[in-house]
């Protein structure tokens, strides 16, 4: 049988006003057609016109020991839930620093690779240097703020941007196409109500963020801040004993550095192995992923955690063999247990009802806390903890190009124990922080479905006066 061609037919004043691009793609994308009717409406404005869109010169950093330069995020750290500074860059060699720092009301918008993606700016981009390979999007008018961002996390405006990406391994858009995007306008009162909700979404972020970090200075207040000493010639003497104990692991960092700062901290302390806290670690086993048109949503190890995470992939979930352990359950605890040591591997996440149902991966270590000996909380608040937790689950890493974490290791952490008191107040904010963040995704989900409904209203009806 003999397929015919896919043939559209495009003016050439259309190929003249689309910067003389000629590869198909350009006019075969559903964002296309949706710019086309966009510009139909009599209520829509040019992104350009309703903000100040620009991009900082592009950076060559020049990396240096971390805390000893400026901060730096990738655009992918920019779009995580939680992200930690990963590399600092030589000041001297970061030219026109102060416009590479980002504001608070601004927007930022992804202009390569995956092209289109938006994210507010959270407490935690401040005094970073942010990547430029974010567009800046500032709003001249900030009560149009909640709009903007509730519209620009819609499915219409990312087919917008994606059909003006060029490039052929790695995609991008330019500051003179984001210009030129459309947005639709409904009337004032409708906007407020919808943007209301989107701003609201962004400031119980920042108040998630806030709660979270007073845990982890609750916890270093009582478990104390890990300081490394400096060990003559950078030697490290371990006993026999510890590496045994530690399956015969013989890679430095799994007893040098800041993981031996903190043993000598937990050393003293009453604590309790992980295992004698949960009912269970588990490790799924690794299965044949069938992607298509199904109802069940799937989210790999990378998705999880990012902020309000939005899965991209559907899954044939009965096609895999006891697919039911793999669906995200409210309550429990995961944990990246695949990656890079200076990444997500090894941070861990509550799931809430805003994952449930979700097919999530093998790489995903499940955690069920026993809550008769500790609460949820306080042991996320420790397991994330930056100077306390995280360097004891990443000492278990094992492999080299992606390393990897096993159940066996992740039960022998040791948790401090802090009293019933201590760790109640630990735990009640990581909860508060847990809470505050899944109602900010309810309400950007709110927002965004009703802006792309408005936005549904308006394409109609142009549609039917044609």
């Amino acid at each position: 049988m003999t397929i015919a061609p896919l043939v559209k037919s495009v003016r050439l004043s259309t190929v003249l006003g689309g910067d003389v691009r000629l590869e198909a793609s350009t006019y075969l994308r559903d964002g296309y057609g949706f710019v086309r009717l966009a510009n139909q409406c009599d209520n829509h404005k040019r992104l350009g016109d309703l903000t100040d869109i620009w991009q900082p010169s592009r950076l060559t950093g020049y990396t240096v020991p971390e805390g000893k330069g400026l901060p730096f995020f990738t655009a992918g750290q920019v779009f995580e839930d939680f992200p930690r500074v990963r590399k600092w860059l030589a000041a001297p060699f970061v030219p026109q620093a102060d416009s590479r720092f980002v504001n608070q009301d601004w927007l930022l918008l992804s202009r390569s690779g995956v092209v289109g993606n938006v994210t507010a700016v959270y407490p935690h981009h401040l005094n970073k240097v942010i990547t430029d390979d974010l567009l800046r999007i500032e709003p001249k008018d900030q009560d149009e703020y909640g709009w903007l961002y509730a519209y620009m996390k819609t499915d219409f405006f990312k087919q917008i941007a994606r059909a003006s990406q060029y490039g052929h391994m790695i995609k991008h858009i330019e500051v003179a196409h984001a210009n030129e995007f459309p947005v639709i306008m409904p009337d004032a009162a409708t906007r407020k109500a919808i943007g209301d909700k989107a701003a609201e979404a962004v400031r119980l972020r920042g108040e998630a963020w806030k709660l979270r970090d007073r845990a982890f200075k609750l916890l270093e207040k009582e478990v104390g801040i890990a300081c490394e000493a400096e060990s003559p010639a950078g030697t490290c003497v371990v006993s026999l004993s510890k590496v045994i104990d530690n399956r015969s692991r013989l890679d430095a960092d799994s007893y040098a550095g800041s993981i031996s700062a903190v043993d000598s901290l937990v050393d003293v302390m009453e604590y309790a192995p992980l295992a004698e806290l949960v009912e269970d670690v588990e490790e799924l086993p690794r299965f044949k992923r069938f992607y298509g048109d199904s109802n069940v949503p799937f989210v790999g190890v990378s998705e999880v955690f990012d902020v309000n995470t939005q899965p991209t992939k559907f899954v044939y979930a009965k096609l895999i063999k006891n697919w039911e352990r793999y669906i995200l359950k409210p309550g429990t605890l995961v944990m990246a247990c695949s990656g890079q040591k200076y990444g997500i591997l090894g941070r861990a996440l509550l799931l809430t009802e805003n994952h449930e149902g979700m097919f999530g991966s093998n790489h995903l270590l499940r955690i069920y806390p026993d809550v008769t000996k500790i609460r949820t909380g306080y042991l996320l608040a420790f397991l994330n903890s930056p100077t306390v937790g995280r360097p004891s689950v990443v000492r278990c890493a094992y492999g080299t190009s992606v390393p990897q974490l096993s159940p066996i290791d992740i039960k022998k952490i040791r948790v401090p124990r802090l009293g019933a008191d201590v760790e109640s107040a630990i735990a009640d904010l990581m909860d508060r922080s847990v809470s505050t963040s899944a109602k900010a995704d309810q309400l950007e989900n709110e927002a965004t479905k009703l802006a792309q409904e408005q936005v549904d209203i308006a394409i109609e009806k142009v549609v039917s006066n044609t």
